[in-house]
C-alpha cells in the first residue's frame, strides 16, 4: 500500500494522537484531510481510471512528486485539475472526430443508432489511448 502523509501533524482527540493533515493512498485512490480547526476528517476517493494509472505511475516513477503536493496540500487539486484536463481532452476529441469521419456522418444521415454508438465507442477508446499516453503517463 503506498500511502503518502504529510509532514504537517495536527492533534486528533478521537485517535488521541497526532495525525498528519493529508494522506494520500495510491492503491485506494482516496485522500484524506484531517482539519485541526473543525476536529473533522474528510475523505476523497477518485474512481476514473486515468487517475488510478496516473498514481500508480508516478507512485514508481516520481514519488517525489506526490510527496510534494501532498505536502504542500495540492494533492486534491492537481487531481481534480488531471480528471477534468484528461475527460476534457477525450471528449474534444470525440467530437472532433465525430465531425469528421464519413462513416459517422453516414450513420447519422442513414438513422443507424446502433452504428452511431458503436463508432462514438470506437472514438472514446481511440481518444483514451493517446491522451493516456500524453497526459496520464506524465
Amino acid at each position: 500500500m503506498s500511502r503518502y502523509k504529510s509532514e504537517q501533524t495536527a492533534y486528533n482527540p478521537l485517535k488521541k494522537k497526532y495525525v498528519p493533515l493529508w494522506k494520500l493512498d495510491t492503491n485506494t485512490m482516496t485522500v484524506t484531510y484531517f482539519n485541526a480547526d473543525t476536529q473533522t476528517e474528510k475523505i476523497k476517493t477518485y474512481h476514473t481510471d486515468f487517475i488510478r494509472y496516473h498514481l500508480h505511475f508516478s507512485d514508481s516513477h516520481c514519488p517525489d512528486r506526490l510527496r510534494r503536493l501532498v505536502n504542500e496540500g495540492k494533492i486534491i487539486q492537481y487531481l481534480d485539475d488531471m480528471e477534468r484536463k484528461v475527460s476534457d481532452a477525450i471528449s474534444l476529441q470525440v467530437e472532433l472526430w465525430k465531425q469528421t469521419d464519413s462513416c459517422y456522418h453516414e450513420a447519422v444521415l442513414s438513422g443507424d443508432a446502433e452504428k452511431m454508438l458503436g463508432l462514438e465507442n470506437c472514438f472514446v477508446y481511440m481518444a483514451r489511448e493517446a491522451m493516456f499516453e500524453r497526459m496520464v503517463y506524465i
